[in-house]
């Protein structure tokens, strides 16, 4: 499956639905600088296949930057006066990943058929919490295995019932836990506006309208005053706010 087995996170397609304007450039300071990417992949697939950077909102928006894998290795560069969330597409499969464009030397590896990007700080910081996500999401949705194998054990349907409820519940607190954590940590950089803005598209999928949750109104209310202000954040916020009131 190649990239699509990386994160969970990238693979959701309907990411950022109606705030794929959701400040792709973030402004973190005024000077230019550079940035230095540098890939390896394993995916022979890929081999002669462009690479692009794209900024959040699809694979039909122009792109940032490409290069072209050959012998497994792709490098790119440029300069960049503003940090970007961009997605990084590997040829016209689809398969892409998340990158924290900052100046610096960005690395993507391919580490048994599953990308990693890490060698700046912000895409460390982003990949470090991805991969303690997807272990807690791993075991979540392992638990309809683990029912089948307690039935063939013998084990009572009640208690069956009681134990993996218990058992999923504790893992969707610890996960609700994770992401606020890192959202309220992030508040002052790209990251934790970009993972505001997916809570807020992923509580629009779920329920079919602009609203919020008990973690995004946790969120809302300990971010300060200039996030509030980000105009998707605001916006977002003012559409669940007159859907209230109908």
């Amino acid at each position: 499956m190649g990239v699509r087995k990386v994160l969970y996170f990238c693979n959701m397609k309907y990411v950022f639905g109606i705030i794929a304007a959701v400040a792709s450039l973030v402004m973190l300071g005024a000077c230019s600088t550079s940035y230095n990417i540098t890939g390896t992949s394993m995916q022979s697939i890929y081999d002669g296949d462009m690479v692009y950077l794209r900024p959040i909102g699809g694979d039909g928006t122009k792109a940032v930057d490409s290069c072209k894998i050959l012998h497994g290795t792709f490098t790119m560069s440029g300069a960049i006066d503003s940090v970007m969330c961009v997605r990084m597409f590997f040829g016209s499969s689809g398969d892409n990943i998340p990158v924290i464009l900052e100046a610096g030397n960005i690395k993507v590896i391919d580490l048994d058929n599953a990308m990693k990007v890490e060698g700046t700080p912000l895409n460390d910081k982003f990949y470090d919490f991805m991969t303690e996500r997807d272990s807690l999401m791993i075991v979540l949705q392992d638990l309809p295995r683990k029912e089948s194998r307690m039935i063939l054990d013998g084990y009572d349907h009640d208690e069956i019932l009681c134990r993996l409820g218990e058992e999923e519940g504790n893992l969707r607190m610890a996960i609700d836990k994770l992401e606020t954590e890192f959202v309220i940590a992030n508040f002052d950089n790209v990251l934790g506006l970009t993972y505001f803005l997916v809570l807020c598209d992923n509580a629009y999928h779920r329920f079919g309208f602009p609203t919020t949750t008990p973690q995004i109104d946790e969120i809302y209310g300990k971010a300060p005053q200039s996030f509030k202000n980000n105009k998707d954040v605001k916006q977002y916020m003012t559409l669940c706010e007159e859907g209230a009131q109908r």
